[in-house]
């Protein structure tokens, strides 16, 4: 096989401490792809515990700038490279809200990877004043991406979830451009899930990052009424915060006098296996996603979830079947659904045991292996 050269853009590495589930997407490709013996540099910012340059399982990370002036010096990466005489075959756009503009620089095929847009996010994000302003920017940019895309500098455009490729078809995007690589799962982390998920704790998890657009004060409102009537189940909140969103949640959850509500921070990957595989149920309330990473999870540890009617999260969930989807967000809505599987233990195994199944077609090597013969053939 030939050897690619591939110079990647993606704002954070695995190593960042905010990185999230595009991260991994990215990681756990470029791995692959450099066991295979392909050549991967991946440009991302620094943060001051990351050095300048390092290798991760066989790719190249070079950091320069931070979250936001990492845009600034993307154009100087892509010289720099250059003109140490590595010429890349291929340049990968990865779209975290702003794209690293490469359609101006790059003389090589680029691809595009969009996990989601922001679209509502900006709101809660920032404020509903700034979500016009924010959706605006977000528009504008994407009408460069999509004249380069009719030139044919942009070969292919790379999401995760039916959601997403038609929010960008209804964007302009051609429809002959995009293709859906869908997230895998590490099964080698997941396969003793089974094991422990056979032991299920009196408890509902929410395991994700703790963030405004996650929307977990919805959740809060909910335990309320599921409180009401399941006084010995707790509620556990798990993930990285947001300090300011996270003192919130405590408040609205002392102002509605809940008492088994539990916050755990920053948790390891083995803290959060063992709270998907023992709880009984996963509880996913976000306004949007490019896909339900933490759904699958749950879902191979035979855990279902119940999610809003959402981007992504639909996409992740076959309603009634391996989960529940809330058309509505309503507090007693959502109440609602989490009683109906609490109280009811055979539905709740009935979609365990079909999450299960559904998690088992997906895998970090399909994605991987998808994602090459993409790559390989323009």
């Amino acid at each position: 096989m030939e050897t690619l050269r591939i110079l990647w853009y993606n704002w954070r590495c695995i190593k960042n401490p905010l990185a999230g589930g595009a991260e991994i997407y990215t990681h756990e490709i470029a791995r692959r792809l450099a066991k295979q013996g392909h050549e991967i540099i991946l440009a991302t910012s620094r943060t001051n515990e990351l050095s300048r340059k390092e290798i991760i399982d066989g790719y190249l990370v070079l950091r320069y700038g931070e979250r936001f002036t990492i845009y600034l010096k993307a154009k100087k990466v892509y010289n720099m490279v250059k003109n140490n005489y590595w010429k890349p075959d291929i340049v990968i756009d990865e779209v975290n809200t702003i794209p690293f503009f490469t359609p101006l620089y790059s003389q090589e095929p680029i691809i595009m990877i969009i996990h989601q847009l922001c679209k509502d996010c900006w709101r809660y994000s920032f404020n509903k004043l700034v979500e016009p302003i924010g959706w605006a920017f977000e528009k504008l940019y994407h009408r460069m991406y999509i004249h380069a895309s009719k030139k044919g500098k942009i070969k292919y455009i790379v999401t995760v979830s039916p959601s997403t490729r038609d929010d960008l078809i209804n964007l302009g995007y051609s429809e002959d451009i995009i293709r859906i690589i869908y997230n895998g799962l590490n099964w080698d982390f997941y396969n003793d899930c089974i094991k422990y998920s056979k032991i299920k704790e009196d408890a509902v998890a929410y395991v994700g990052r703790i963030t405004r657009y996650k929307n977990i004060d919805l959740l809060l409102r909910a335990w309320y009424f599921v409180e009401k009537e399941e006084k010995g189940v707790k509620l556990i909140i798990a993930g990285r915060p947001d300090p300011k969103y996270l003192k919130q949640l405590v408040r609205l959850s002392e102002k509605l006098g809940l008492k088994k509500v539990v916050f755990k921070i920053n948790i390891s990957d083995h803290e959060k296996k063992r709270i998907l595989a023992r709880s009984k149920l996963l509880v996913y309330p976000s306004i949007r996603e490019g896909w339900g990473q933490t759904i699958l999870e749950a879902a191979a540890c035979m855990t279902p979830t119940i999610a809003c009617y959402a981007p992504g999260l639909k996409d992740a969930i076959q309603d009634m079947k391996t989960g529940i989807l809330v058309k509505t967000r309503k507090a007693e809505t959502l109440a609602n659904s989490i009683l109906y599987l609490l109280q009811n233990e055979e539905k709740r195994k009935y979609l365990g045991r079909n999450a299960y199944e559904y998690a088992k077609q997906f895998s970090w090597e399909k994605t991987a292996s998808e994602f090459l013969s993409l790559i390989k053939n323009f």
